[in-house]
């Protein structure tokens, strides 16, 4: 028996050498057709193209004019104006109006269609205002807004809201 067993593993791998040949041939055979140079293209092209994104990422432009300030203060002994060629000086942020510069409504800090939505939303419904969060805001005019709201209830139990606020002449309302 010991003399019998070397025999089946030399036919084994003298079947398992002829399968693989068979299978070799085979896909040789299917490479040299049109679906396998099809195949080969579209490996090619995807290799190329990951190569190509991988090397843009890794050699992408540093954003240093988003980093850079949008206008430069001007230096002490500079009189000829602005820092920055072809830009007007910036006037104070608390300045400058509205539309066309008109003078801008004096807004209470805290008067944002966020804070007044969630502030209702927690009178009406009885939450403590800690517990009650606006998570977005979508601009349906110029002059109303949609907040989604997100109260805690407590125990486990949390809702949300749409909330729909107007802008008047006192500021934001709910609609």
């Amino acid at each position: 028996m010991a003399t019998q067993h070397p025999n089946h593993v030399r036919s084994a791998l003298t079947r398992s050498v002829a399968l693989t040949r068979a299978a070799g041939r085979r896909v040789l055979t299917a490479a040299a057709g049109e679906t396998g140079r099809r195949l080969a293209r579209a490996a090619a092209l995807t290799v190329l193209l990951a190569v190509l994104v991988t090397a843009l990422y890794d050699r992408g432009e540093v954003p240093t004019a988003a980093a850079r300030q949008a206008v430069r203060p001007a230096a002490a002994g500079n009189q000829g104006g602005s820092a920055t060629h072809g830009t007007a000086p910036r006037k104070d942020p608390a300045e400058v109006g509205g539309l066309r510069g008109r003078a801008r409504a004096a807004a209470p800090v805290g008067e944002r269609p966020a804070a007044v939505a969630a502030a209702w939303y927690a009178a009406r419904n009885g939450v403590p205002r800690a517990r009650v969060k606006p998570l977005q805001q979508d601009r349906l005019s110029a002059t109303e807004v949609r907040v989604l709201v997100l109260a805690d209830h407590g125990h486990g139990r949390l809702r949300t809201a749409l909330v729909r606020l107007r802008h008047g002449p006192d500021g934001w309302r709910v609609r």
